[in-house]
């Protein structure tokens, strides 16, 4: 460090050089002064020497508060040089790491806290929540994979670098496909492929190989066909089918299982050389990357689209395996027709899947690439062993890129794969237009919507904001919408009211028992049964919810309430005093429904249990989940403190003898117009359903690319409901046999004989229709 001192100025008078370099005071001004002789000839008189001493003085101290600047900035210059190093030395990248148990996390980002680290972790709870977050400025970086990179390019942000490869080999792409085919098919060119028999991977979980991938051969050489009466699955099998004699395209066309059959007896010979054509499945020993080249080679094919590492292997090109067929009698078919030897695959690639990759945002991306290369044979337990296990990069070399680029000149560089992911797609019917009833679930919509489109779920998706349910529910009705998502709370409005009707219900383990609406009172109640409720103080989550319309079903049934028509009126008479909130949109209803609200405080689930909790009521109707969420320290809000589950019970109704409730619903519902055609709820199916099972808790391990059923943004239950598993058609639920005080069913029994449903005005309609001229 630098110190300076600055010269002590005294407040005396200033001291003059006098001759000889002695000093001598200032003398009076009103005095006459002589004329001093400093030496040899040369004669000043006193006022002169006075002026110059000044002028030697001021000059003096200019000098003197020069010195004192120039030092104190270098001091600066010091301080900030060293405030620089001390900051790039505690600056930390923030990683973006997923993992659905947090196990991971728990082990390693700890680690990454330590001294010196030049890494944190920020929780995603899928690579594309992780791609959002860095996107946003909320992570620092990330590693993704080919089709996240896509969703990335897709949002345009210039902010975001490409900065490493991962690479498992030393080749440019993780991997190519070729065209192969049999030199004895008399193949050379592209236009000889019409009439000849194709040999095709099939469909089903295959890692890093997705639909898009799959088709892209035939998207390049069927002639299409966009038939306005079936489904876009459908034109492109039915296009495929007709170009093609014969083909093996094993396994799920569609993931409706009636459907799928149905398909693969229409177009019976894209699975006629399948092994075992009835069944065209996973089992087939024709199916997947390695079947496709069997069924090539086994003579049942003329022409196979397969991988290049798979090729090699096959025909024991690279020496690793014994040949399974002579690799002379086969030849690549290049995109130029152009015949290539399978040794010499040189530019006949037809696609090529760049390797996944490092995304960083661009004002870090140089720090987060300095410290990549660091991560390998890093010392056990470091922060860079850390990094590395949370990045799972064990065995992959760090590959950095020549110059770092945004998003879509990475994906330039990989022949056809950007391309195979923007190709036009026959789509009848349009897009299904999904209606959204918040800011987070339109958020939600649109980047599933992005991830639809990028695994070749057909008809693409649109989002449409409607702000609340009821609106969506309108925008459905007047068909500004196709489809709504719902909880079981909406199911009733919706079905009563605007006439929609379930198509698909969300499926998950232990279907009657996740929301179970039962009439719970305080243990120590005199309430017994049902019947006793007369005259007692109630407590709803919400007007014509599930425990609304549930316990108005059983007291009609059990002809405890009038027969009039009004559910507001019949319950308004049974009980004393309530609080349901939302009566007051009904067309008429007694004060006494609302006598024991106060503000929101017994709005929603928590709100009604918190009525009875409080005494305010002497019965709520709730989920019996609600119990568990709010007692025994399982919540922190101060109404809940020293509140006990064993408290309160539930009633049970005549025929029950186990667990009591009034009635049972699914997690969530996805409703459509009653006059919907039937392609468009194929359409519809079609999309949910292949959407849910590739990004639903249907495929074990499939769940760090995108999380359909999970919080979003830190929020529950956003678009659905997050305990759900996969869709499933709503007729098959309606088969089962143990249906039993099911919401659904009930809701659509005949409530009485002169049911009503509200209509909506034009001003509703016109205002959805300019919401759709600006969604457009």
């Amino acid at each position: 460090m630098f110190m300076c001192m600055k010269e002590k100025r005294t407040r005396q008078r200033p001291w003059y050089l006098c001759r000889h370099g002695r000093k001598c005071k200032q003398t009076n001004h009103n005095k006459v002064t002589k004329p001093v002789k400093l030496g040899g000839d040369s004669v000043i008189s006193a006022d002169n020497a006075q002026q110059t001493s000044k002028l030697l003085v001021l000059q003096s101290m200019a000098i003197s508060d020069y010195s004192v600047w120039r030092c104190f900035l270098m001091v600066l210059f010091v301080f900030l040089v060293f405030y620089m190093n001390v900051c790039e030395a505690l600056q930390k990248y923030r990683v973006c790491v997923t993992e659905k148990s947090n196990r991971k996390y728990n082990k390693y980002c700890p680690l990454l806290e330590m001294y010196g680290s030049k890494s944190t972790c920020v929780l995603g709870n899928s690579r594309i929540d992780c791609l959002r977050k860095v996107l946003q400025g909320r992570a620092d970086f990330g590693l993704f994979l080919a089709e996240d990179i896509i969703v990335a390019s897709s949002y345009k942000n210039p902010h975001v670098l490409v900065t490493d490869e991962i690479r498992m080999l030393d080749t440019p792409f993780e991997y190519e496909v070729y065209a192969v085919v049999r030199k004895s098919s008399n193949i050379t060119r592209k236009s000889q492929l019409q009439g000849k028999k194709f040999c095709h991977s099939g469909y089903g979980y295959e890692p890093q190989w997705s639909k898009i991938t799959s088709e892209y051969f035939e998207a390049q050489v069927v002639t299409p066909v966009c038939d306005a009466d079936l489904t876009a699955v459908e034109n492109s099998l039915k296009s495929s089918s007709q170009f093609f004699k014969a083909a093996c395209k094993a396994g799920p066309w569609v993931p409706d299982l009636k459907l799928d059959t149905k398909l693969k007896q229409t177009y019976s010979n894209l699975c006629k050389l399948c092994g075992n054509p009835s069944e065209c499945s996973v089992f087939d020993k024709y199916w997947g990357a390695v079947g496709t080249l069997y069924c090539l080679t086994d003579g049942a094919g003329d022409v196979a689209w397969a991988r290049l590492p798979d090729i090699e292997n096959h025909f024991g090109i690279n020496g690793e395996e014994p040949a399974q067929a002579p690799a002379e009698e086969y030849s690549f078919l290049c995109q130029d027709d152009r015949l290539a030897p399978l040794d010499n695959p040189e530019n006949c690639a037809w696609l090529s899947r760049p390797w996944a990759a490092v995304i960083a945002r661009r004002e870090v991306a140089e720090g987060v690439r300095e410290i990549l290369p660091f991560l390998k044979n890093a010392k056990y337990l470091s922060w860079q062993w850390a990094l590395e296990e949370l990045l799972e990069i064990h065995t992959q070399t760090i590959e950095p890129l020549d110059s770092m680029m945004v998003p879509e000149d990475y994906l330039q560089n990989a022949h056809g794969f950007l391309s195979a992911n923007n190709l036009a797609h026959c789509e009848p019917s349009g897009k299904v237009r999904i209606c959204t009833k918040s800011s987070a679930e339109m958020n939600k919509c649109d980047l599933l919507k992005r991830v639809a489109k990028i695994y070749g779920i057909e008809p693409q998706l649109e989002c449409l904001e409607g702000l609340n349910a009821e609106l969506c529910m309108k925008a459905v009705q007047s068909d500004t919408a196709d489809v709504i998502t719902t909880q079981p709370d909406d199911l009733f409005v919706g079905y009563r009211e605007f006439g929609l009707k379930p198509l698909l219900y969300e499926y998950t383990k232990n279907l009657t028992s996740i929301h179970k609406v039962a009439a719970v009172v305080h243990t120590n109640s005199p309430i017994k049964h049902i019947d006793d409720l007369k005259g007692k103080r109630a407590c709803f989550s919400v007007y014509n919810g599930v425990g609304w319309n549930s316990i108005l079903s059983v007291l009609r049934n059990k002809t405890l309430v009038s027969s009039t028509c009004s559910g507001s009126t019949a319950l308004g008479e049974f009980f004393s005093e309530s609080c349901a909130p939302g009566v007051n949109k009904s067309r008429s209803f007694p004060s006494n429904l609302q006598a024991l609200c106060e503000k929101d405080f017994y709005s929603g689930e928590a709100g009604a249990f918190r009525c009875l909790a409080a005494g305010k009521g002497e019965v709520a109707f709730i989920k019996l989940s609600t119990i568990k969420e709010y007692t025994d320290g399982a919540n922190n809000e101060p109404w809940t403190v020293g509140l006990k589950s064993n408290s309160f019970r539930a009633l049970c109704l005549d025929d029950q003898t186990g667990e009591c409730y009034l009635s049972w619903a699914t997690p969530g519902q996805v409703l459509i117009r009653a006059n919907t055609t039937d392609l468009k709820k194929k359409e519809i199916s079609v999309a949910l359903m292949g959407l849910g099972n590739l990004f639903g808790k249907y495929h074990k391990g499939r769940m760090e690319e995108f999380q359909m059923f999970a919080p979003f943004d830190n929020e529950n239950n956003v678009l659905f409901q997050d305990v759900t598993y996969h869709f499933e058609e709503y007729s098959l639920l309606q088969e089962g046999k143990e249906m039993d005080h099911n919401y659904e069913r009930m809701v659509e029994l005949p409530q009485c004989s002169s049911a009503h449903t509200l209509g909506f005005s034009s001003m509703s309609l016109l205002a959805f229709l300019l919401l759709r001229l600006i969604s457009v």
